[in-house]
């Protein structure tokens, strides 16, 4: 992310000072931090604002770059601009979070709702609407902290970011389809694919609003589209910025202000859809009298080809992978996402009727001759199995062999160096794609264990987190994963920290990292019965077979 130097977030004049000024910071009843510091709230000013893995950034869309704002702090998502108060609100794992002018992150309080919200926006009550892409929707009061569920949305739709235009959430899919949820009627449309969107689709990961009831939504990728006709069965995505690509990143706005400097307002002054408060309709009435003054015209540069998507090998052999989607390292050139082939059937799962250890290993030096490489640098010493490449995202390796259902997985590693993005993965259909595997792994440089799945395009969607303490060079943690089809339990340390339930079940298990290089020292894998809700270890004789290869493996790219 190509930084520049930060605004003063007070001194840019309001150009529609009268009718946007925001009030000053609200007293927090119940809440066990204090109001925001005197001239510490955002103005309800032109500006798109992202969190992207912790850093609370602006986009610049006239330079194509984002002003970062403030410290670098663990990643957290679900975040909306309150216009009752002018501050950011977001989740981390189950923790509300306010976010002041200076990228100030305050802890608010710990909330009884399901970790690791990522999709959310305030409707037009001044409520913090939070879900996991439609999953688990509550309704947050940030000064009561009082919580509502609205089983009305609570429905899975891959959509990773949400927006309130005129009373009615926005959003749009991995696969590019635009959904509504309407805040009075509490109806989920799924309205139409979006044309005019890249046909290789990947997360939109942002979404913003503004006066005028403008949609607007940011590509992972760093192409911004504005949506228009999103009242109609045809709305149409088209190009008006760009940005630099960003991995994990969330988007906020003042819904009253007008477009920021620098983007297009394709269809002009007159809102698509009706406003549906007081302010919303000034909002509209000043955009409408003033466009001639406020409108600017972007003229994109044409959009680059893609490149061609992997293919195959004709004797069934490993798929080659790229970059994962989910960001790229500080000494690494962006990654070229591309839609990953459908998943396949899952093949001879492995069926026991008590606890059998299927493998188990402290590794040797022939140890990675039991393991499929997948991508990244990989060795197998006395001891350890070793991944070296701390430039890309998603190394993996696969567990050759055995595809399971029912079963522990349990791995104990440590970094090289004091930064641990380990995890392990299961779910894999097969080496020939990812979609629909399962993620547990460390990330934001240790300080969060997240867990999720690749959609069937192959793209990450983080399903929960919890935050951690962020382990030392070389201090081992252990890991595992109790799964009985489609549910996960998560352990870290020995102790349950979290549960999900997967779209996909069966499959390979394997390991993986992400700018870091991780030492494994020790992984089982255990079937389970199917009936079984054990999550103890069995003391069955290992029935993981020896094999003898070369120790070193150099298959330098991203997963």
């Amino acid at each position: 992310m190509q930084q520049i130097n930060q605004k003063n977030r007070k001194s840019r004049p309001l150009r529609n000072a009268a009718v946007f000024a925001v009030a000053a910071a609200t007293a927090m009843v119940g809440v066990s931090v204090p109001a925001g510091a005197a001239g510490a709230e955002f103005a309800c000013d032109p500006g798109f604002y992202q969190v992207i893995t912790g850093q609370l950034a602006e986009l610049d869309p006239a330079n194509e770059t984002y002003a970062t704002i403030g410290p670098d702090n663990p990643n957290y998502n679900a975040m909306g601009y309150r216009i009752a108060d002018g501050y950011l609100y977001g989740m981390r794992g189950k923790v509300l979070q306010r976010t002041d002018n200076t990228g100030t992150v305050t802890d608010v309080a710990q909330l009884d709702v399901p970790s690791g919200a990522y999709t959310g926006d305030f409707d037009d009550e001044g409520l913090l609407n939070i879900s996991r892409g439609g999953r688990d929707w509550h309704k947050v009061n940030v000064d009561t902290l009082e919580i509502t569920p609205v089983p009305e949305f609570s429905a899975y739709t891959a959509v990773a970011d949400i927006t309130n235009v005129h009373g009615v959430f926005f959003g749009v899919s991995s696969d590019g389809t635009l959904y509504s949820y309407d805040q009075t009627s509490l109806e989920t449309k799924e309205i139409a694919m979006i044309s005019g969107l890249p046909e290789t689709l990947k997360a939109y990961g942002a979404a913003w609003s503004t006066a005028g009831g403008n949609l607007y939504v940011g590509r992972n990728s760093g192409e911004i589209y504005q949506i228009t006709g999103y009242t109609t069965t045809t709305p149409t995505a088209t190009l008006v910025g760009r940005a630099p690509s960003t991995s994990s990143n969330d988007g906020a706005s003042c819904s009253l202000a007008v477009p920021i400097p620098g983007l297009n307002d394709v269809d002009g002054p007159e809102s698509e859809s009706p406003p549906r408060t007081e302010e919303a309709t000034k909002a509209s009435e000043y955009y409408t009298e003033n466009y001639d003054e406020i409108s600017e015209t972007f003229a994109p540069t044409p959009e680059p080809e893609a490149e061609p998507e992997p293919e195959p090998e004709p004797d069934g052999s490993t798929y080659a992978f790229q970059d994962a989607g989910l960001g790229t390292g500080p000494s690494c050139e962006p990654g070229a996402d591309v839609d990953r082939p459908e998943r396949g059937p899952v093949n001879d799962l492995v069926s026991v009727s008590d606890q059998t250890v299927l493998y188990q290993s402290s590794f040797d030096g022939n140890s990675l001759s039991d393991w499929i490489v997948r991508s990244g640098s990989w060795s197998s010493t006395d001891g350890a199995l070793i991944q070296h490449n701390i430039c890309g995202y998603d190394y993996t390796v696969l567990l050759d062999g055995y595809s399971v259902d029912n079963f522990r997985m349990e791995a104990t590693f440590s970094a090289l160096s004091d930064v641990n993005n380990g995890g392990i993965l299961f779910n894999h259909a097969s080496t020939r794609s990812r979609s629909g595997a399962a993620v547990i792994d460390l990330a934001d440089d240790g300080r969060t264990l997240r867990w999720g799945e690749y959609d069937k395009l192959g793209y990450y969607q983080q399903i929960g987190s919890t935050p951690i303490t962020a382990p030392a060079a070389n201090q081992q943690v252990k890991l595992a994963a109790v799964v009985h089809g489609n549910q996960v339990s998560v352990l870290f340390n020995g102790a349950e920290v979290g549960t999900f339930t997967t779209t996909e079940t069966g499959g390979m298990v394997g390991l993986i990292t992400s700018v870091s290089q991780i030492s494994y020292s020790d992984v089982s894998l255990t079937a389970l019965p199917s009936t079984s809700e054990s999550t103890s270890e069995s003391t069955s004789e290992s029935a993981g077979a020896s094999k003898t290869s070369s120790t070193t493996v150099g298959a330098e790219g991203t997963s």
